[in-house]
């Protein structure tokens, strides 16, 4: 069931990185008590009630003027006198 709430939540969020970002916002909110946007039936989980929030357009998300989602991250770098990863051949 996870896995159709998430193919039907990135139709309304394509971004992944933010989908998982707003789901982990809305379950923060859900734990400590905020009422759902949507019916839930009895024993849902928190990420799927807020999966279903999304699919249902009740819950969203902005972008900062200025700032591309898909461009935003910032790059991976190492800690200076850290031994680089060896890989294996």
């Amino acid at each position: 069931m996870q896995a159709t709430l998430l193919k039907s939540a990135t139709l309304v969020i394509p971004n992944e990185q933010v989908l998982v970002h707003v789901v982990r916002q809305r379950v923060r909110q859900l734990v400590r008590g905020h009422r759902p946007l949507i019916g839930v039936p009895p024993g849902i989980g928190f990420a799927a009630v807020a999966l279903g929030e999304i699919i249902a357009e009740k819950l969203g998300y902005e972008v900062a003027p200025g700032i591309k989602p898909d461009s935003s991250f910032a790059p991976i770098v190492t800690f200076p006198g850290a031994a680089p990863e060896k890989k294996a051949a």
